[in-house]
């Protein structure tokens, strides 16, 4: 990967250019591109914020534009050049929020929609060249990933009574994932955008540029209008109608993620203020993300946040101690 001290202020335009070529190039590649991809917005973020916006837009445009002219000799060159765009839209966006001094909520938030806004392309786009409507282009990548984690299954040691439940069990969980599709979708997005608002604020902070916006990121509260799609959602899932149900279950995930970050805030802040190490920090954040119960645990602080404000009881704890 390319080392992050390449992404230093006052770049001349040609280093801008092979940056931003390098990191766009190794989108492509299979498998370990992924990463270099959902890092792209990261890296615009923090490029646009050491140089000249107009003069890093250029060199992503220049990028963009040579690679497609390489992938105009393969079918289907269109999606790959989208992505990057998308992705290198939602970091520039990132950025020039950030300038004008918006709340993290539209520094997240509006980039995600541009990468949404990707997502639904390719599934109309996907679905025309394919003869297809987008709801069933979704059905068949999920029916194939579907496929592939129950013949991962079949190679394990399980029984044949086990084999044969999962077997049977496939077409409830294409339907399940199909409907709750959206919901994983925006989730996954905001995500990525919180990872990436995230590590680019950290990279500038490195640098000796601290962004006011960013600087309380451990204090961000979702808004409280949030509570009643929550509970709106929660009610919805329990309505007979399948349509209904289901637009009420993703209401429901989608603000329980929401809740989620607010939880990891107040984590952040605890951290913060009793000065835990590096370390533990991360071994606590692992085990978030490998332990459900404790993810749900999380969620529920920053769920009653609304009531009870923890962090004022931490800061209090401080000024005790």
């Amino acid at each position: 990967m390319v080392k992050l001290n390449l992404l230093s202020p006052h770049s001349p335009f040609f280093r801008l250019l092979l940056i931003v070529v390098l990191f766009s190039t190794a989108s492509l590649i299979p498998f370990i591109g992924l990463v270099f991809l959902m890092t792209l917005p990261m890296v615009l973020f923090v490029l646009s914020i050491f140089n000249d916006q107009t003069k890093t837009l250029i060199a992503y445009l220049t990028a963009l534009f040579a690679i497609m002219i390489v992938l105009s000799f393969f079918r289907h060159a269109v999606i790959p050049v989208f992505a990057l765009a998308a992705m290198g839209l939602a970091g520039m966006m990132m950025a020039r929020i950030t300038r004008k001094n918006y709340p993290i909520d539209l520094i997240v938030l509006l980039p995600s929609l541009a990468i949404l806004g990707g997502v639904v392309f390719y599934f109309v786009y996907g679905g025309m060249q394919l003869s297809i409507s987008p709801l069933q282009l979704l059905e068949k990548h999920i029916t194939e990933a579907v496929e592939l984690n129950i013949q991962f299954y079949g190679r394990l040691p399980l029984s044949p009574e086990e084999i044969s439940a999962i077997t049977d069990s496939k077409p409830a969980v294409i339907q399940m994932f199909t409907r709750i599709f959206p919901a994983l979708c925006v989730i996954a997005v905001l995500f990525t955008t919180w990872i990436n608002v995230l590590m680019g604020n950290k990279l500038l902070h490195r640098h000796g540029i601290d962004l006011p916006n960013l600087s309380t990121l451990s204090e961000w509260r979702a808004p409280h209008w949030l509570v009643w799609i929550f509970i709106a959602g929660g009610g919805l899932g329990f309505v007979p109608q399948t349509v209904v149900r289901y637009v009420g279950i993703n209401l429901f995930i989608v603000a329980s993620f929401i809740y989620l970050l607010q939880g990891l805030a107040i984590v952040s802040f605890f951290f913060n203020n009793k000065n835990i190490s590096m370390f533990f920090r991360w071994f606590f954040y692992f085990l978030i993300a490998i332990q459900q119960m404790l993810m749900i645990a999380i969620a529920a602080v920053g769920f009653f946040d609304i009531w009870i404000d923890f962090r004022k009881y931490f800061q209090k704890d401080q000024k005790t101690d």
